[in-house]
């Protein structure tokens, strides 16, 4: 499945997320809230984490989710419950034990999800992320770039990680391009139920994909970006609008979350 379907959902998402400070009422979507530390997910298991490249420096933003909320400093949350796509509502968002927490499931009567979206935009860097999302129908755990503005200078999103296949075995990766939204498209297969480190680097006229330090994707074709500011989101997309057969149903549990360990930010070299 494309993306064009996340990218209008991503832009609807970030414009109400940025009201959410001023209107902070959401309705009866926040009054289930899904399980916090006695939930599915144990504790991210500490192995080494792959090395960055030298090139890349110290991250200029990197996140642990050490707290217990998300930090507003570096991410604006999403709060659009009554959004026919992707409908999103805060209480999908946790923080617990290291780890941040982006729950799927029904809330006052919604089936709804959530996801943040990073403050820093940035033309060319990396981004890493350690990520894990659980089984069920209905959901689709992403890791993506979205632009400052859509549209402006680009109609541009790379989505370095969508499993929207419902075992996780799978996790798509995407490039997409243009007013008619020209796409590439790979898969990687693992079992994405673990943690896996997916990483992006974006530079003039190249596009490389990683997954757990090894390089699965070099593009340098026509659908680079290159002028947009492009930022770092998070989203456990609730996928019912792409047809029947991508809704929760019978098999799906209560509570489906999308879980992430760490994030790191770095500037383009030079």
């Amino acid at each position: 499945m494309g993306i064009s379907v996340t990218a209008r959902a991503g832009a609807a998402a970030l414009l109400v997320a940025a009201l959410a400070a001023a209107c902070s009422d959401s309705g009866p979507a926040d009054h289930a809230r899904p399980p916090t530390a006695g939930g599915t997910a144990p504790e991210p298991a500490r192995t080494a984490d792959p090395p960055t490249p030298s090139e890349w420096g110290s991250p200029v933003v990197q996140d642990g989710f050490d707290g217990t909320s998300v930090d507003a400093s570096k991410w604006i949350v999403y709060n659009s419950p009554n959004d026919r796509v992707n409908p999103r509502t805060p209480a999908a968002t946790t923080v617990d034990a290291g780890t941040l927490r982006l729950t799927g499931g029904v809330y006052g009567g919604k089936d709804l999800s959530g996801g943040i979206a990073s403050r820093l935009t940035l033309t060319h860097g990396r981004w890493e992320v350690r990520m894990r999302a659980e089984k069920g129908v209905g959901y689709s755990a992403v890791a993506l770039l979205w632009p400052k503005v859509f549209g402006d200078p680009e109609k541009a999103e790379i989505d370095f990680a969508e499993m929207i296949d419902p075992t996780r075995q799978s996790a798509d990766q995407y490039i997409h391009y243009g007013p008619n939204d020209t796409q590439r498209h790979q898969v990687q297969r693992a079992d994405f139920t673990r943690w896996h480190v997916f990483a992006l680097d974006w530079l003039p006229h190249r596009l490389t994909f990683w997954l757990d330090g090894r390089k699965v994707w070099d593009y340098t074709g026509d659908l680079t970006p290159e002028r947009s500011q492009m930022g770092l989101a998070l989203q456990n997309d609730q996928v019912c609008d792409r047809g029947p057969t991508f809704c929760r149903n019978r098999s799906t549990p209560e509570w489906v979350t999308m879980y992430v360990d760490w994030i790191k930010i770095f500037r383009a070299p030079g």
